[in-house]
């Protein structure tokens, strides 16, 4: 098995270890603060993968490339996972899901102007049908996704979503370079301690006035528990697999396959919720299937 196909099955997983990760932590989201989620969810990924790299033994890497991966954590961690999770308050999950669409988008236009990269054309054409059938699965309706139309998306929610995607997407593209000096395993734990101590810093900042900022998560021992579970999960399959995809592929490649998201919620929801999709959403996500083949094709046969 190829490196760059290793890299695609890890984009892959991401994707949907992210779209059960959406699932699982809105109710969280929408019942604690979103700067302690962020917090509580780094400071446990920190302690997982710290083990896990003591038994494997880190990678030699100059300082450079070590502080470019802490500050693509300020930026990817601990600016955009506050705004995902403050989103996921307003938004539901598949809407916020959306939004991390024009995320992908962006960071293909980045790797291609700022790092050079640049594909073979039935790559292209990959990227392109995955693109088009994630925005076919998401045109349909809000209330057909399960979540009842009671839940609206609103301004504030949209623009805490558009800044989530966009930091999220300049934290990659400096992080690509730097994938080079360092394994995934630990440039993953550099950009969760500069998304940690971030949120430490600047967290108390803004809840001046209004308490101890991480008190609810730590008022009830059981809940914190079950969100670190869940954070353990997703920092493993999200976090690790996803700069594992960005360094043995291109990151335009990586990031569209990242985009897939929403076609693995689909896919959950008509699994373990019964929901029968809708021929537009079967159709978009027999599309981005389509690219996903294709992107893989070219690893495959050559």
């Amino acid at each position: 098995m190829s490196l760059e196909l290793i890299g695609i099955l890890a984009a892959l997983g991401s994707a949907a270890t992210w779209a059960v990760g959406a699932l699982l932590l809105k109710p969280f989201a929408e019942r604690l603060p979103a700067m302690a989620l962020a917090f509580a969810k780094g400071i446990f990924g920190l302690v997982v993968l710290g083990g896990l790299i003591r038994l494997i033994g880190p990678d030699a890497m100059s300082w450079t490339a070590a502080l470019v991966l802490f500050l693509s954590g300020v930026l990817g961690i601990g600016v955009a996972d506050t705004l995902f999770f403050k989103a996921l308050r307003e938004l539901s999950s598949h809407t916020s899901v959306q939004l991390m669409l024009l995320g992908q988008v962006a960071t293909i236009a980045m790797a291609v102007v700022f790092l050079g990269e640049s594909l073979f054309w039935l790559q292209w054409l990959g990227v392109g049908l995955v693109i088009l059938g994630v925005a076919i699965v998401l045109m349909a309706p809000e209330d057909q996704m399960g979540e009842g139309a009671e839940v609206r998306a609103t301004r504030r929610g949209v623009l805490f979503g558009l800044g989530s995607v966009m930091a999220m997407a300049v934290s990659v593209t400096m992080a690509k370079g730097a994938l080079d000096e360092a394994d995934a395993l630990t440039a993953t734990w550099l950009r969760i301690a500069g998304g940690v101590v971030s949120l430490f810093v600047f967290a108390p900042l803004f809840y001046i006035g209004r308490g101890n900022w991480l008190s609810p998560i730590l008022a009830d021992w059981r809940l914190a528990v079950r969100f670190c579970l869940i954070a353990t999960f997703v920092t493993l399959g999200g976090f690790f697999l996803s700069l594992l995809a960005m360094k043995l592929t291109p990151l335009a490649i990586a990031n569209t396959l990242l985009s897939t998201e929403p076609l693995f919620v689909l896919l959950i929801m008509a699994l373990f919720q019964r929901e029968t999709p809708s021929a537009r959403r079967l159709t978009g996500s027999l599309v981005g299937v389509a690219g996903v083949a294709i992107i893989s094709a070219r690893t495959l046969f050559t």
